[in-house]
């Protein structure tokens, strides 16, 4: 394998979270191991960041081509709440630009990925994030996981199973010196409690230089899908 065409596999680890909520839905309790928690009407809504250093690779002008993303999770999600709406939802973001909390926090109102067609919402903080285009959005993944009566136990908690998998990856080659992971975990469920397990997402594929024209058109496009946030 030459210099110019080597295969990485790109990481990024996420730690688990343990939280409890009151029957208002307000967060009580919470060992967030660094996510940050965000109380957005009754919703319990917690958010990490985690970068990807690909400086060293910038520099010399170089392209990381993805080919393929997936996720491990350490163990499943376990939970005891007991009125509302007891879903989970666990969303993992890998993108080449920032994107800003209300960004991040999309998945709290809408339940939906950004980077699609969707027609106007009506809150604007979400159009303006789902206006983003989709080409930085370089790997995007929603779990829905639900109560499941058959694994309950006395005290109420049970081992959540998945009820949806969205995929929303767009898998563009980047030019960027620095990846953008984040995970969004969040529930409308009320007096109780939940355990999420550690996670990652592994990206492989090439990193390889590009003729000068088409990395400079690609550093260009870079700078203006930044402008969308």
């Amino acid at each position: 394998m030459s210099e110019e065409d080597m295969q990485r596999t790109l990481v990024a680890e996420f730690p688990p979270l343990t939280f409890t909520t009151d029957r208002d839905g307000a967060v009580t309790t919470i060992v967030n191991n660094g996510y940050t928690n965000e109380s957005v009407t009754g919703t319990a809504l917690f958010y990490q960041e985690v970068l990807i250093d690909l400086s060293g690779y910038a520099m010399d002008k170089k392209t990381f081509f993805p080919y393929s993303s997936f996720e491990q999770r350490n163990g499943p999600t376990i939970a005891s709440f007991t009125a509302d709406d007891r879903n989970i939802y666990d969303t993992i973001i890998v993108s080449s630009i920032p994107l800003s909390n209300e960004q991040v926090a999309i998945n709290s109102y809408a339940q939906d990925l950004p980077g699609f067609t969707i027609t106007n919402i009506g809150i604007p903080a979400l159009d303006k994030a789902y206006r983003i285009n989709r080409d930085p959005l370089m790997h995007q993944h929603q779990l829905i996981q639900s109560h499941d009566s058959t694994t309950a136990n006395p005290a109420g908690s049970s081992i959540y199973r998945v009820t949806s998998s969205v995929n929303g990856s767009s898998l563009e080659p980047t030019a960027a010196d620095v990846l953008y992971c984040y995970r969004i975990l969040f529930c409308k469920g009320t007096d109780g409690s939940a355990f999420l397990p550690a996670a990652r997402i592994l990206l492989p594929g090439t990193i390889s230089s590009e003729p000068t024209l088409e990395y400079m058109m690609r550093l260009k496009r870079s700078y203006e899908l930044a402008n969308q946030v």
